[in-house]
C-alpha cells in the first residue's frame, strides 16, 4: 500500500470520523488472517486439536443433515454476497470503501461457524501410507501455497479490503485502480489458481475419513457452483478477452501438454491487464468464485 504521509497520520488519529471506519477494515483483516489458516488447516486435519476428521461428534444420522446445512451456509453467503444486485444494495448502507469489509467480516463468521459446529463422521474411507501419503501430505501443502500466492498477485490487502478504506480514510486517494485481468504467475497454467490451491486443500489427505469426503465433496460442489457465476461475470466485464484466455487456458488443473510451452503474452492490451477480483467472489476472501 502507498505510504502515509506524516501528516496524514496526524489527521486521522485526530478525526474519528476516519479513525473509525479505518480501524474497522483493519480488525476485518486481522480476523481475516486468522481465518484463512483455520480454514485450510481444517480441511487438511492439520496441526489443530479439532478438524474435519476429528473431533466430538454425533450419529451420522444426525451429523450428515447438519454438516450439508453448514455448507449450504457457506455457499450461500459467498455468492449471495457476490452477486452485483447484493453489492449494490449493500452500498446504499454502508460507504463504498467499506463494502469489502462488510463481506470479509460476513465470511469470517461463517467459516467460524461451520468449522465450530462441524460434526466429524470418523470413518475411514482411505488410508495411504508410504510414498503415495508423502505424495498426497505435500499436494496440501502446495495448495497451501497456491491459496496465498493467488491473493497475493489479485493484491492481497484490496482482496481483504484493507486498500479501500485505507485510501478512503487515511491518505484520501480515490482507489483508482485499474480493473484488469491477470494473466501472470500461475495463471499462465490456470484461470483460478485460488480455486486449485483450495481444492487440494480438500482432497490432498493421506487419511480421508467419511466426514471428511463430505466436506470436500460439498466444498467442490459449491466451488463448481461459484465459479461458474464468476466466469459469466468475468464474460460479461471483459468479452473476447475473456474468452480468449479461456479458450487456451485450463479452469483448475494445467494441461500437462500446455504446461511445456511457454505461454504467449497476449498481444490485447486489456488481455495483459490484471483482474483484480477474479477470484473475489467465489472464494472466501474475494468476491467473485465464493463471494
Amino acid at each position: 500500500m502507498d505510504l502515509i504521509p506524516r501528516q496524514q497520520v496526524r489527521a486521522t488519529l485526530r478525526d474519528r470520523a476516519r479513525l473509525l471506519p479505518f480501524l474497522v477494515a483493519l480488525t476485518a483483516y486481522a480476523i481475516a488472517g486468522i481465518t484463512v489458516p483455520l480454514l485450510l488447516l481444517f480441511s487438511g486435519g492439520r496441526l489443530l486439536p479439532e478438524t474435519v476428521d476429528d473431533g466430538p461428534h454425533l450419529s451420522p444420522w444426525v451429523a450428515v443433515p447438519i454438516d450439508l446445512a453448514l455448507i449450504a451456509l457457506f455457499g450461500l453467503q459467498h455468492s449471495g454476497m457476490a452477486r452485483p444486485s447484493f453489492k449494490a444494495w449493500l452500498t446504499r448502507r454502508v460507504p463504498e470503501a467499506l463494502e469489502r469489509t462488510v463481506y470479509i467480516f460476513m465470511v469470517s463468521a461463517v467459516v467460524w461457524v461451520l468449522v465450530l459446529a462441524w460434526q466429524p463422521i470418523p470413518y475411514r474411507i482411505w488410508s495411504i501410507d508410504g510414498a503415495a501419503g508423502r505424495v498426497l501430505d505435500s499436494a496440501f501443502w502446495l495448495g497451501v501455497v497456491l491459496v496465498y500466492a493467488a491473493t497475493l498477485l489479485l493484491d492481497h490487502f484490496h482482496l481483504l479490503g484493507l486498500r479501500q478504506a485505507y485510501r478512503e480514510y487515511v491518505i484520501r486517494i480515490p482507489d483508482a485502480t485499474a480493473d484488469r485481468l491477470q494473466v501472470h504467475g500461475p495463471y499462465r497454467l490456470v484461470r483460478h489458481p485460488l480455486m486449485t490451491g483450495l481444492l487440494l486443500t480438500f482432497w490432498a489427505a493421506s487419511e480421508m475419513t467419511a466426514g471428511h469426503l463430505l466436506w470436500a465433496s460439498g466444498l467442490t460442489a459449491y466451488i463448481l457452483l461459484g465459479t461458474a457465476l464468476e466466469e459469466r461475470d468475468l464474460l460479461a466485464r471483459f468479452g473476447s478477452s475473456y474468452r480468449a484466455y479461456a479458450a487456451r487456458v485450463p479452469a483448475f488443473f494445467p494441461s500437462p501438454m500446455r504446461a511445456l510451452r511457454r505461454m504467449p503474452r497476449p498481444v490485447d492490451s486489456d488481455q495483459s491487464d490484471i483482474h483484480r477480483d477474479t477470484e473475489s467472489d467465489s472464494t472466501p476472501w474475494s468476491s467473485t468464485t465464493p463471494q
